[in-house]
């Protein structure tokens, strides 16, 4: 079932592209922020239709996110409850911190990794 906008949608769980490649990463930076980390399941949407999930953070107030390899390549894509979860003010602020810390993350990594840079951080 897809949406206008060609999004692919079961019940009211959307499936979302995103440029993420790395769970352990990700898992990572979830923890950090607080969120319970569930790896692999499925998650229930509406009238019972469920997807699978290969990685699912929890905050304490009880906002879900996961995420699932693509079946296309190795990006993660997002699964998420559009309808229910964008009427609460935090989801898009919350999902856009986990995204600059993952960015974060991998920068520092990067860095880390580099014998050009290893003398400007210190990481």
């Amino acid at each position: 079932m897809f949406d206008k906008a060609g999004i692919q949608t079961v019940s009211h769980l959307s499936i979302l592209p995103t440029a993420l490649t790395d769970l352990d990463r990700l898992a990572s930076v979830l923890v950090a922020q607080g969120y319970r980390v569930e790896r692999e399941g499925r998650l229930i949407g509406f009238a019972g239709e469920s997807l699978r999930f290969d990685l699912k953070a929890t905050s304490c107030a009880g906002i879900h996110f996961a995420w699932r390899r693509s079946a296309s390549g190795p990006q993660l894509e997002l699964i998420a409850d559009l309808e229910r979860q964008g009427a609460a003010d935090t989801y898009q602020p919350r999902l856009q911190r986990i995204l600059r810390l993952y960015a974060l993350s991998q920068a520092l990594d990067e860095v880390k990794a580099s014998p050009a840079l290893k003398d400007v951080c210190a990481c």
